[in-house]
Order: C-alpha cells, then structure tokens, then sequence
C-alpha cells in the first residue's frame, strides 16, 4: 500500500482500525500515555461525495468511541485540509492550529531506492 508516497506494509498499521470494505478506513494509535491518535482516514476516491461523508463520519465515530473505552482521555489527529477541520469540528474536535508538519526518522536498516 502506498501512502503519501511511503509504502506501508502491515505492521505499520496499529492493532486497532476500522475499515468499510470498499468505502473507507482509520486507525486508532494507542500510546502509553492518556493521549491516543486519530489517522490514517482514507476513503474510496471514486465513491460519491454522500457516501464518502458517510463512511468517514462512521468510521471517526467508532474511533472516537473506542478510544474512550480503553480509557484515553484525549484523541488528536491532524491534517492540512480544511475540509478535515471541519469535519473534526463536526465531531467535536476543537481546532489547535499551529501548522503543524510532519516527520519522520526510519529506525530499522531498510534502504530506500
């Protein structure tokens, strides 16, 4: 699987994710803290924009959810799309702002090509 031009085998996925086969996926990344995380959202590009909301929706929704069951009491996530602080807001989220970039240390010895 490709992702933001990284490839992502399996075992970067966390134990916990929910995916709508065909619609949508996300993960819930636990950490050993009261903080968890919200990623890895994506949604089936050539479903309506109806259908695609929905999943989403759903699948936030269970993350959330389980999030609180296993007892965190703070889910953050992040993004550079607007249309995703919305939703977020939606949800609940509170927006922190802050432009936030991502990065990244690779920490096995796999050499990139």
């Amino acid at each position: 699987m490709r992702f933001r031009n990284e490839e992502i085998t399996p075992d970067a996925l966390p134990q916990t994710g929910f995916i709508i086969p065909g619609k949508g996926a996300g993960f819930l990344y636990r950490t050993d803290s009261s903080v968890a995380w919200i990623e890895g959202l994506v949604a089936a590009p050539d479903l309506d924009r109806e259908e695609r909301n929905k999943a989403i929706d759903l699948i936030v929704t269970a993350i959330s959810q389980k999030a609180k069951e296993l007892g965190f009491k703070l889910l953050l996530g992040y993004t550079v799309l607007e249309v995703v602080v919305r939703r977020a807001k939606r949800h609940g989220f509170k927006h922190v702002g802050g432009g936030f970039e991502l990065v990244a240390l690779q920490l096995d010895d796999v050499q990139s090509e």
